[in-house]
């Protein structure tokens, strides 16, 4: 939603840097996103409910890069806008839809989260793949409501110094409820989740830092030294010693201690599951942290131009709110970029990504 005031004279310098750097968020945008999409589509293991939303995501990036992009390299070549009201309209819708749709699917991914640390065993009942489509489904018509009243006469869409978006100097009411739907509400409700999701975590801390119970470790009768890193997988040390068939219990009390935590072994049965049970919650906190990455992001990146969009439409106008504008842009169009990055945080999309990664190379040898 960039400005729609007069637009302001940029230097030819700036003009080709701020250009250069939307070429090369558009590339990145597009090969990262698209690299989401396919290694999501093409392996099943990867198809979990989050990853639904996540696919969700990186369309609406995909299609704010491909249709609003452009038109921001357009008008600052141009110094105006050159495409019309018919597109000038179009943009602005698409430019309120993409963005309505990706605070409110970040919203769902955060209660989705909230409901997997809170309630765990309803998780599977609540998001059924068919329940979740219609989320998504739902997430999509409901951003297109909001998109649709400039162009039934209340407020529209105007030509800025960006690309087309909300008049504001036209009905302030919807400019100040857009505000409030794309920004203030959400932001509210994912702070609020995110601190319930904090509480909990803290909670079930101590579980997680509980006794669990590892086999299948080979282990002669001698002393020896292990360590169960993050990632779930156990390394295990005895010197010289020769190893034996015997299948040992791991009873560890894990300390943090960088990234790895010390245990002490003896022999004992199988309880396979209890480890299940703490390598479990333990991944359920990582998927909380990249997320709550995820959100910061988009924040982080995005408020720089509603607090200048704020300032101008509320009467603070003058050239450096209008750059600061410019530079919230700038600073949004990084958001679509960014979000495959965080994605490939998780080990098991970066695993199945250099897999699709190796078959491509290997079919482009043959």
């Amino acid at each position: 939603m960039a400005g729609n005031d007069t637009l302001e004279k940029f230097s030819k310098e700036i003009i080709i840097i701020k250009s250069l750097y939307l070429v090369i968020c558009i590339i990145l945008g597009l090969i990262g996103n698209l690299v989401v999409l396919i290694t999501i589509l093409k392996y099943r293991k990867l198809q979990t409910i989050t990853n639904y939303f996540v696919l969700n995501l990186s369309i609406t990036d995909l299609l704010f890069i491909i249709c609003c992009m452009p038109t921001i390299i357009i008008t600052t070549i141009g110094e105006k806008w050159l495409l019309g009201n018919a597109v000038c309209n179009i943009i602005g819708f698409l430019n309120v839809l993409l963005c309505t749709n990706s605070i409110w699917n970040l919203v769902m991914i955060s209660i989705n989260r909230y409901l997997n640390v809170a309630k765990p065993k309803k998780i599977k009942e609540i998001y059924t793949r068919k329940k979740t489509i219609l989320m998504i489904i739902s997430v999509w018509i409901v951003s297109g409501l909001v998109s649709v009243p400039p162009l039934l006469n209340w407020s529209s869409y105007k030509p800025g110094p960006n690309f087309c978006t909300v008049d504001r100097k036209g009905a302030k009411s919807f400019y100040l409820l857009i505000l409030l739907i794309m920004y203030i509400l959400p932001l509210l409700i994912l702070v609020s989740l995110y601190s319930c999701i904090f509480f909990i975590l803290k909670k079930k801390e101590k579980k997680i830092l509980l006794k669990c119970n590892i086999n299948y470790i080979e282990h002669s009768d001698c002393k020896g030294n292990a360590s169960i890193y993050k990632n779930g997988l156990l390394s295990y040390q005895a010197g010289n010693k020769q190893i034996s068939n015997k299948k040992i219990m791991i009873n560890y009390f894990i300390s943090k201690n960088n990234d790895t935590y010390k245990v002490s072994v003896k022999k004992a049965q199988n309880h396979n599951k209890k480890l299940q049970k703490c390598v479990k919650l333990y991944k359920q906190y990582q998927i909380t942290k990249r997320l709550m990455v995820l959100v910061l992001s988009f924040f982080l990146f995005w408020t720089p131009f509603f607090i200048g969009s704020f300032l101008i439409t509320y009467g603070v106008k003058n050239k450096k709110n209008f750059h600061f504008t410019t530079f919230g842009v700038m600073c949004g169009c990084l958001s679509s970029i960014s979000n495959p990055f965080i994605y490939s945080m998780n080990s098991s999309f970066r695993n199945h990504l250099r897999k699709l990664s190796r078959n491509f190379f290997n079919k482009k040898n043959y």
